[in-house]
């Protein structure tokens, strides 16, 4: 069996490579594989970067996936000590996602494509969307599928600092909103098409009011859906 690492990507910053929240994120995801793959002696672990072309600069072809797999190559190479050690990790890139919904379903798409007998699957994300992450999981890959959520506490923008209740209220929503999702064909392909609006929507705004339009975007779009 193959123990499996799926991490969640959060946008594409101007260089990953320079980026402090990446590398707030990035770096203790990569030592918590390392203590894992030791402890338990796993010597080839399969870990999946997640997260599809959100890039805000043009031409928008960047993908989060690809960027964190950058990331973690440029950490490792910096390091020679660490090239023995990781040579048998499998790196793959799932570059079609715009959700933590589509992470999940994508992810499991390309284990069963592998023909890959799942071992357990560790998921790491941010702190506030952990109890959201577990549930849609359990849902996609079955109650028992081993699955152990980690979270990273790494957000420092102004979103992670909106109130617990706000928070509660968003996940909660959005928690629904994949449950529905779930549902059938046609509300996943309704999905798709709302977080590409989503996209569209703050690439129009600019980047310099990208925290007040994802928040926007929160208390309106997202209420008018399941």
């Amino acid at each position: 069996m193959t123990h499996t690492f799926l991490i969640f990507g959060y946008g594409i910053p101007k260089d990953i490579l320079k980026d402090e929240t990446y590398s707030l994120y990035l770096t203790p995801v990569f030592n918590h594989i390392y203590n894992t793959v030791t402890e338990t002696q796993i010597t080839d672990p399969l870990i999946i970067t997640c997260g599809g072309k959100t890039d805000m600069q043009k031409p928008y072809i960047r993908s989060e996936a690809v960027e964190m797999i950058r990331f973690f190559r440029h950490l490792i190479s910096e390091r020679p000590y660490l090239k023995p050690i990781t040579k048998h990790w499998k790196w793959l890139a799932e570059s079609s996602s715009l959700s933590t919904l589509e992470n999940i379903l994508n992810s499991k798409k390309i284990l069963d494509k592998r023909g890959v007998v799942a071992g357990p699957i560790t998921i790491f994300c941010e702190t506030t969307r952990a109890k959201r992450v577990q549930t849609v999981a359990k849902k996609v890959f079955g109650a028992k599928q081993p699955i152990r959520v980690v979270p990273i506490d790494f957000d420092l923008s102004e979103h992670r600092y909106l109130g617990a209740d706000y928070i509660h209220r968003k996940e909660s929503r959005e928690t629904l909103h994949s449950l529905w999702a779930l549902k059938s064909p046609e509300n996943l392909k309704k999905h798709h098409a709302l977080f590409q609006k989503k996209f569209d929507y703050l690439r129009q705004r600019g980047t310099k009011a990208h925290a007040a339009a994802i928040k926007e975007w929160w208390d309106t779009e997202l209420q008018k859906t399941s």
